[in-house]
């Protein structure tokens, strides 16, 4: 299985930080109301992380290695834990 994930997959991970509307990170989620292919493919690969809320409801969340991938190669674990 290949690490690299797919312009799109990259979107989605940008959107969740709030990089499409803003130069830095001030949110760290993606709403779904059922699971999404490609999220469970960043969860897999280490990109993202989710949590099941009720039977409708799954939140998916950028991990550090999903953010140095889409913002700074260098964010250090306290900015990433501030977002």
């Amino acid at each position: 299985m290949s690490d690299e994930l797919t312009g799109y997959q990259i979107g989605k991970l940008k959107h969740a930080f709030g990089l499409d509307y803003s130069r830095k990170p001030y949110r760290n989620y993606y709403h779904c109301n059922a699971f999404n292919d490609e999220w469970e493919d960043m969860c897999a690969k280490g990109y993202a992380n989710k949590q099941i809320r009720g039977r409708k409801e799954i939140i998916y969340f950028g991990t550090i290695k999903g953010l140095r991938l889409v913002f700074r190669k260098n964010v250090t674990e306290r900015y990433f834990n501030e977002i």
